[in-house]
């Protein structure tokens, strides 16, 4: 199904990355001039949050730091919060500072679900979070359950940990992971996970879309990140 802009809401966490903002949000208006955008700050004061959701048309959101493993997953209950708490759309986008929003989609899901592009560790399966979609129906339902306000989230390991390349995140660096944590409600919930074509979210390397094959691609960092910033799905 074509969607009008308008059926789309942006989300994006902001936690010491501000400078990727102009870019990112620059080539996102081109696209989608009237979409909702929103931006929470994750724990970060920078004032300048807010002057560049204002420039861009958006709302902004300072909290706490939510993206840490004691909080669990009370970082996508937050964002669902906010985006259902007013001009809910018939879907949301996560997004990352330096993921790229080149050309509207033709078409997207008609169906319940959480889409993007699909990965996998081992037998549990998510949404790569450069660019993680889902219908307004999914939205709803996550946040009406609590399922990200279970105390299990928190623990170490959580229980999406289920090997070794999973543990690093949380028992190491002391961090949540998006990605995973709504992978494992889409597990526990039987949520339908779709690899959504237009959409080509990696974790280092830029996705080649000189044909603009994708509507979106993620990442596009400038110079390597810090073991943290990198870490922010």
């Amino acid at each position: 199904m074509k969607p009008a802009k308008t059926d789309l809401s942006f989300y994006l966490n902001v936690y010491h990355d501000v400078d990727l903002l102009p870019e990112c949000l620059t080539q996102f208006r081109k696209v989608y001039p009237q979409s909702r955008l929103i931006l929470r700050a994750d724990g970060d004061p920078n004032p300048a949050i807010a002057d560049i959701a204002q420039e861009y048309n958006g709302e902004y959101h300072y909290g706490e730091r939510l993206f840490i493993i004691d909080k669990g997953g009370r970082i996508v209950h937050e964002m669902l919060r906010i985006f259902l708490a007013n001009n809910e759309t018939r879907y949301l986008f996560k997004i990352d500072p330096d993921t790229r929003v080149v050309r509207p989609f033709n078409e997207l899901p008609d169906v319940p679900c959480v889409f993007g592009t699909v990965q996998h560790q081992g037998e549990l399966f998510s949404i790569q979070g450069g660019c993680l979609g889902m219908t307004l129906d999914i939205a709803q339902k996550f946040y009406q359950s609590e399922f990200f306000l279970d105390a299990a989230l928190a623990k170490r390991p959580p229980p999406w940990v289920l090997n070794q390349k999973l543990a690093r995140r949380p028992m190491q660096l002391g961090l949540t992971s998006i990605d995973w944590a709504v992978g494992w409600a889409c597990r526990m919930m039987n949520i339908k996970l779709i690899d959504w074509p237009e959409i080509m979210s990696e974790w280092k390397l830029t996705p080649e879309n000189d044909d603009l094959r994708y509507a979106v691609t993620h990442p596009h960092k400038p110079t390597p990140p810090e073991p943290e910033t990198m870490l922010t799905n």
